[in-house]
């Protein structure tokens, strides 16, 4: 008898590798043609190859590709592999043979694991051998190896086990290849539609710091897509290792889930969408909210009002529901007045929730941490750019008691002035590091006008000014370079190489930072040019010079260096001027670009003296009384707009102007 056991086991996996061993040798091969052959041609000589601290990841091996066969083949291994619990006549015969239900189950999953994990660990061995007779030390390490291997399986048997698991809860195997990316997706795409919808009734909380800063560790789809090959930063993984090991418990989570149930199913379930009559109406439900929650948010993205958004969610829970009732019922006769009183009652449910949401969430829009509390303090445009700076060495935070109440302050008056559909001209991220450790974020979407008192105060501390010019932090001891040239005419850089002028450059860029108003900041006057700074061991920073510096100014005239590196009148082919009267809060290049198209006739200026006049205009504005179009030669494939408030305006312009009317 334990012969005849032992003889049947192998007749299933050969079975099985009847059925599905395709899916093993494509994916064998699909990675060895992305991978290991990427890297025979990569080491013949005339292959050209970038360093990259990327290792298998990188550019070279192709990683989108990796990618596709990775969340791919695991996938149609599942729906293949248990295809027969979805057929009824082979459901019958597989279940009719002398082995219990728990060691059928397990023998079909060790077989797909096995022909899954077959082709990560062949091609494995040939990368191994590879590093030990030829030099590939360009191209990964061990520890590189190492970890290409560890993820390629943990990512593997998470995909696989997920359809496994999604297998035994449907009778369809297309329900289940579809459902089985749904339920990878899911925990990230529900956690980004509520946290969109909280923005909607909640000040100060957004759904982009959910987006930006931790959504990918709910799905391992988003997670390993998100990675892109950047061979310049070490240690960036596509995957973390906590991550990694959260993904494997999971697996073993959805292994035991999927045996228990395949054990409980019963076999006339074969061709149903759901396999658990208990699970239908989370299925109902489920679909329900999460199409109201998308309809929502389709219409507030169109009128970005309530009374639309609550549209968007009866259309949305309406369209939801009828859709998972035609998949429960494999019809679409699914009218009826059982499914009305459904709908009513999850209506009710959901208008009472949208009522209590704000008044939970009162506390969070009103807490602003107490000054003796906060360790630092930052305020700028998002949470990518609060993380750059701690990833930094010696992070611009703002540290000090008045930078910190003067961000209290801000805070203050955007909880009193700021409303959650509000759609401003620009992004605030603040966000405090509290001495216990705790962290506090806020986003807020403002109309920088109605706040420009309260962002001058905070805009003109030098903490604000060092988060967001960079250079004035640098060491002038491991600058190597500064190559200066202005933006528009094509000249020659100029180069700083003496360390003594490059330090007095420096000094004077940073007087003139310091000394910068709100005004200048957001709104610089005249032509700029920029300065490339070669930093050891570190990035090209890039800074901007502007008229205005008059510091920095003054240092290149007196290094006889400022006419070739600003720009002069005898830069300039001519200037265009257009009237631009009318408020349309668009920036001065589209506004003047739309004058243009409509056929408007502008006047050229080139008189050297006007030109001189002419190129001292604002950059950066969204409304003025005249638009100045500086051509540097005489094609227009590129050129620069600049604008005038009627009062700054120079006299020939106005009176140009005002004699035409």
């Amino acid at each position: 008898m334990p012969l005849k056991t032992s003889s049947f086991k192998k007749e299933l996996f050969k079975q099985d590798f009847r059925n599905v061993g395709w899916i093993s040798i494509v994916y064998l091969v699909g990675i060895f043609f992305t991978v290991p052959l990427q890297l025979m041609m990569a080491l013949n000589a005339e292959y050209g190859v970038e360093p990259s601290n990327a290792g298998l990841f990188s550019t070279t091996f192709s990683f989108e590709i990796q990618a596709f066969f990775l969340l791919i083949m695991p996938v149609l291994m599942a729906v293949f592999l248990y295809r027969y619990l979805h057929v009824k006549e082979a459901s019958d015969f597989i279940h009719s043979l002398p082995v219990r239900r728990e060691k059928l189950f397990n023998y079909h999953l060790i077989s797909g694991l096995i022909l899954l994990l077959i082709p990560i660990i062949v091609n494995s061995l040939i990368l191994l051998l590879s590093h030990l007779f030829a030099d590939v030390s360009e191209f990964y390490t061990y520890g590189d190896l190492a970890y290409w291997t560890l993820l390629m399986v943990i990512i593997t048997i998470l995909t696989f086990m997920s359809g496994v698991f999604i297998g035994t809860l449907t009778g369809l195997s297309a329900v289940q290849g579809i459902f089985t990316y749904i339920l990878l997706l899911f925990p990230a795409g529900i956690v980004l539609l509520v946290s969109y919808h909280i923005h909607f009734y909640v000040n100060g909380f957004s759904g982009n710091l959910i987006m930006d800063s931790a959504l990918e560790r709910f799905s391992p789809i988003v997670n390993v897509l998100e990675y892109y090959p950047l061979g310049s930063q070490e240690e960036f993984l596509p995957v973390d290792y906590l991550d990694l090991g959260i993904y494997l418990f999971i697996s073993i989570g959805f292994y035991f889930s999927a045996r228990i149930i395949y054990k409980k199913r019963q076999l006339e379930s074969a061709s149903s969408a759901i396999a658990l009559p208990s699970l239908k109406p989370v299925l109902k439900y489920g679909m329900t909210f999460c199409f109201a929650l998308s309809g929502g948010l389709y219409f507030s993205e169109l009128q970005n009002s309530y009374p639309w958004i609550m549209v968007g969610y009866v259309i949305g829970a309406v369209f939801g529901y009828l859709l998972a009732a035609m998949l429960i019922e494999k019809t679409w006769r699914v009218y009826s007045w059982s499914h009305v009183k459904d709908l009513v009652i999850y209506g009710i449910t959901a208008g009472i929730l949208m009522t209590l949401l704000p008044l939970l969430w009162q506390s969070y829009e009103s807490y602003i941490p107490d000054e003796s509390n906060v360790e630092y303090a930052f305020l700028g445009n998002g949470y990518h750019q609060y993380e750059d700076n701690l990833l930094q060495d010696d992070p611009s935070l703002i540290r000090s008691e008045k930078g910190i109440e003067t961000v209290r302050h801000f805070h203050e008056e955007l909880i009193e002035k700021d409303e959650p559909l509000n759609r401003g001209d620009r992004y605030y991220f603040i966000a405090y590091k509290l001495k216990s450790g705790e962290e506090v974020y806020r986003y807020y979407e403002i109309d920088e006008s109605a706040f420009s008192d309260e962002l001058a105060q905070i805009s003109e501390t030098e903490e604000y000014k060092e988060i967001h010019y960079p250079a004035v932090k640098i060491s002038p001891e491991k600058v190597q370079k500064i190559s200066l040239q202005p933006i528009g005419p094509d000249s020659s850089p100029i180069s700083l190489l003496d360390p003594e002028r490059i330090e007095a450059f420096l000094e004077s860029y940073q007087q003139d930072i310091y000394k910068l108003s709100y005004e200048e900041m957001v709104s610089p006057q005249g032509l700029r040019t920029q300065a490339d700074l070669v930093v050891e061991g570190e990035d090209s920073q890039f800074l901007s010079l502007y008229p205005s510096y008059k510091q920095t100014m003054q240092w290149l005239k007196e290094e006889e260096l400022y006419d070739q590196v600003m720009i002069q009148a005898d830069d300039i082919n001519r200037v265009e001027i257009l009237p631009w009267r009318e408020s349309e809060g668009l920036p001065a290049p589209v506004a003047f670009d739309q004058r243009k198209a409509r056929g408007e006739e502008a006047w050229t200026v080139k008189e050297e003296e006007k030109l001189s006049l002419a190129i001292t205009g604002t950059q950066d504005q969204d409304e003025g009384e005249y638009l100045v179009a500086v051509y540097y030669d005489s094609n227009a494939n590129y050129f620069d707009v600049l604008s005038f408030t009627k009062e700054e305006a120079p006299g020939f312009i106005t009176d140009h102007f005002m004699g035409n009317q």
